[in-house]
């Protein structure tokens, strides 16, 4: 084949070694598309949501499709057990999420209240200070189903000393240390209810552009391969 004068004679080596990257860069593109389609899903059920009435929950009630829901919760805080997220960001500064568990009325079922974000302080040695919750017989907030997709560092593992630090929320691996059961489920405390930290409620995973960006990110990486293909084959009429 004649190309702008020069002669195109692909190798066997070469054409299969393009065609699988082509694949596979094309593979990743429309996953990360699927990506964005279901993170715009996530986005709008978690606006949609904010604008609901909110409901009162019980220990007895069944947790489908409670993501995002707006609950009050009765019952009462177990400060004496206090969870810092590591590694979470508020404007451009580290610092950990405050969980305290709250016990359910009429049952020793517990809910991790997520009541916001507080600073690192000047070394990770010494925590941060948590005050005891200004509300403590009931709750509101957004409900949240911690999501366990992705690569984590490190493990969760509670000891005795409280409060602790962990990587991020794993609920299973946390449930030995609730004997009354540890509900799969984070309330995010209402931005209107005093708590003390700092709150700005928001699926940040679910960001769909920036998998799209991804998306063509590797769908430029298909078109690079095919242009070195056709052009480390392109070879000079003598």
């Amino acid at each position: 084949m004649i190309i702008l004068n020069r002669r195109f004679k692909p190798s066997w080596l070469l054409t299969i070694i393009t065609l699988v990257a082509v694949i596979i860069f094309a593979s990743l593109g429309m996953w990360q598309l699927d990506r964005a389609d279901f993170k715009d899903a996530v986005k709008a059920k978690f606006e949609s949501r904010l604008a609901t009435d909110y409901q009162r929950f019980s220990a007895t009630d069944s947790l489908a499709d409670i993501d995002y829901r707006n609950l009050i919760l009765g019952g009462e805080f177990d400060v004496s057990r206090t969870i810092l997220v590591d590694n979470k960001l508020s404007e451009g500064r580290v610092g950990y999420e405050v969980l305290t568990p709250f016990i359910l009325s009429g049952s020793r079922k517990v809910v991790l209240v997520n009541r916001g974000w507080v600073a690192l302080g000047n070394s990770r040695d010494i925590l941060p200070t948590i005050k005891s919750p200004a509300v403590l017989d009931e709750v509101k907030g957004i409900a949240s189903v911690p999501n366990t997709d992705g690569f984590r560092m490190g493990a969760v593992v509670l000891t005795d000393s409280w409060p602790q630090v962990v990587p991020f929320i794993d609920i299973d691996a946390m449930q030995e240390s609730f004997p009354g059961g540890l509900l799969p489920l984070v309330l995010w405390l209402a931005p209107d209810q005093a708590g003390y930290y700092q709150r700005n409620w928001d699926p940040a995973w679910a960001d769909p552009e920036k998998s799209r960006a991804y998306a063509l990110q590797w769908f430029i990486f298909a078109l690079i391969a095919v242009g070195l293909y056709l052009f480390l084959n392109l070879r000079k009429l003598e």
